[in-house]
């Protein structure tokens, strides 16, 4: 066997060229999640079609449901539930490419002893299905009643399947569009990215004292105890759970003041996989004034900054940890984590001062638009059309009238809004860009390869992220981390006589310490001369050094039988 084949692999190779890989304490760990944010924008509706020639039903046609019956409504919206297919016509928006709204059906109960025909189960989730398992369906979703459905859709309003943020499904109730109200709109697509900031102490947890002498035990518990507590103290920055989603969802939803824009987002979003809507406004960009869309875009990210600070703050309330000072050991068993330590005061005449600090994670939260599409949109599901906008101007022929010139300029009041962002540093971003295929080919409008930097005047980290930044913010969570900070009391609590004691002490150690280096010191300088080989200085160093000759004492005189004598009897002899 060659020698190549029998060395076996090393565990840790060098880069090309001997550099060795380096090792960074630097690496901001990104959570991220996606958002949207519509801009109305506000155009003379006579400008476009009456009816789109998209091979849609003529807007604002949609079928009331004056001529449908309650049994039959009932019926359709049982039979929706249990096979996932929802009939357009009945539920517009309702829309999914596949069966992923259908609801495990009923089981049969098993045929009994007296030979009825089997029933069906009451319900619709079986008792042992857990949420997520079987079909990614919400048990809110399950527990959907056909009779108040039907109530409401006969009342005026329209069921609403939606995912939220966490991904799971949900629903609410939208009412009927009053009348068509044609208009394109900006669909921008946005991240909310949270990057680790400083890390330090925060609030104080528990002071105690220990007397001189004293010892004791402490137990240090996270707030992680009981889940109704985790789920509480989760939040979007540091975990991802379905609780933490929600409440984000919900309150950025409540800081939009304009209820009418929040049921025209859910009317826009009608399909059920569709990302959800984070903001909808409008904006006036009549009257040739470049970048009207701004004033929309700075309120959409003062109410995502306004709902990230609420819901840290909130997140961070929760978690508490306690210390707790005992004299037992007590094991619990749960989520709850106990560290136990013995402690002691070894000073004999002051006292010792423990500060137990809670530490505390800066996240570094960053709002930046990453995508735009243009759409055009009626108020009615139906009527939706989205595109990139490489497709602008095939939108702008389908939905407007054959007006050349209104075309061009609508298309140019597009472009104007996207060539005048205004960043979260007041400074004029482009976010659109002609491309040319090859030399002399065709072009198209694309979004560009933007890298926005935000840099962290506190620790120098710079942070990239795709896209343009509309706003930065800050944002400190309490963590499980504690940190403790050991005080000497100043007051002395030993006596004149007590201290001369302990100073005699101290004295005493000191003379030992010294004589044991003096020893060293000669052991290591008769090593020397004897690697040396100095006849001279090993003369001398006898001399210094040499053992003094111990004389018998005249007590100690043996005599011939080898008996001590005492010098009495050896003067007689």
């Amino acid at each position: 066997m060659s020698q190549s084949t029998s060395q076996s692999e090393p565990m840790i190779k060098l880069e090309p060229g001997g550099r060795a890989p380096i090792l960074s304490y630097n690496v901001p760990e990104p959570t991220s999640y996606s958002g949207r944010n519509i801009i109305n924008l506000t155009i003379d509706r006579t400008w476009f079609r009456d009816e789109p020639s998209i091979g849609q039903p003529p807007i604002g046609t949609r079928a009331p449901l004056t001529g449908v019956t309650r049994e039959r409504l009932v019926e359709a919206i049982r039979n929706a539930l249990q096979t996932g297919f929802f009939d357009p016509k009945l539920f517009p928006n309702v829309r999914v490419s596949n069966n992923a709204l259908a609801i495990r059906p009923k089981l049969p109960v098993p045929t009994s002893t007296t030979g009825n025909a089997p029933t069906q189960a009451i319900k619709i989730l079986l008792p042992t299905q857990r949420v997520g398992e079987a079909k990614p369906v919400m048990n809110a979703l399950a527990d959907l009643d056909a009779d108040a459905i039907a109530d409401r859709m006969l009342a005026g309003e329209r069921l609403n399947i939606f995912r939220n943020l966490h991904g799971a499904f949900d629903y609410n109730f939208l009412p009927e569009p009053k009348t068509a109200k044609p208009r394109l709109m900006l669909i921008e697509t946005y991240r909310l990215s949270s990057f680790l900031g400083t890390y330090g102490a925060g609030k104080v947890l528990k002071t105690f004292t220990l007397l001189p002498g004293e010892s004791t035990k402490i137990s240090i518990k996270t707030y992680l105890k009981t889940e109704t507590e985790a789920k509480q103290a989760s939040s979007i920055l540091d975990s991802f759970t379905e609780e933490s989603a929600s409440d984000f969802e919900t309150s950025l939803q409540k800081e939009q003041s304009n209820k009418e824009n929040t049921n025209e987002s859910f009317e826009y979003y009608a399909e059920a996989e569709a990302e959800g809507s984070w903001g909808f406004a409008s904006a006036n960009v009549s009257g040739g004034v470049k970048g009207g869309s701004n004033t929309a875009r700075e309120e959409f990210a003062k109410n995502v900054s306004s709902t990230t600070q609420k819901h840290a703050a909130k997140a961070s309330a929760k978690r508490d940890v306690q210390v707790n000072t005992s004299f037992e050991s007590k094991v619990e068993s749960g989520e709850e984590t106990a560290i136990e330590r013995q402690l002691e005061n070894i000073n004999v005449s002051r006292t010792l001062n423990f500060v137990f600090r809670q530490m505390n994670q800066e996240f570094i939260t960053l709002l930046h638009l990453v995508d735009v599409k243009v759409a055009f949109f009626n108020g009615y599901a139906e009527s939706r059309r989205e595109v990139p906008l490489a497709e602008l101007d095939n939108l702008l022929q389908t939905v407007m009238k054959d007006d050349p010139t209104r075309r061009q300029q609508v298309k140019q009041l597009i472009l104007d809004e996207l060539k005048n962002i205004v960043d979260y540093t007041d400074t004029i971003q482009e976010f659109v860009e002609e491309k040319q295929v090859g030399n002399g080919g065709t072009k198209y409008l694309r979004v560009p390869k933007k890298v926005s930097i935000y840099k962290d005047a506190a620790t120098g980290t710079e942070i990239a992220v795709p896209g343009v930044i509309l706003s930065a913010m800050r944002n400190v969570l309490r963590t499980e981390g504690i940190i403790v900070d050991a005080l000497l009391g100043q007051g002395d609590g030993l006596d004149e006589y007590s201290h001369g004691l302990q100073d005699e002490a101290v004295r005493e150690k000191a003379l030992a310490n010294e004589a044991l280096r003096l020893k060293n010191e000669r052991e290591q300088l008769a090593l020397q001369i004897i690697l040396s080989k100095d006849t001279e200085a090993a003369k001398l160093f006898q001399q210094l050094f040499a053992a003094p000759v111990v004389q018998p004492s005249p007590a100690t005189t043996s005599g011939g039988n080898g008996k001590a004598i005492s010098p009495e009897l050896s003067n007689a002899k």
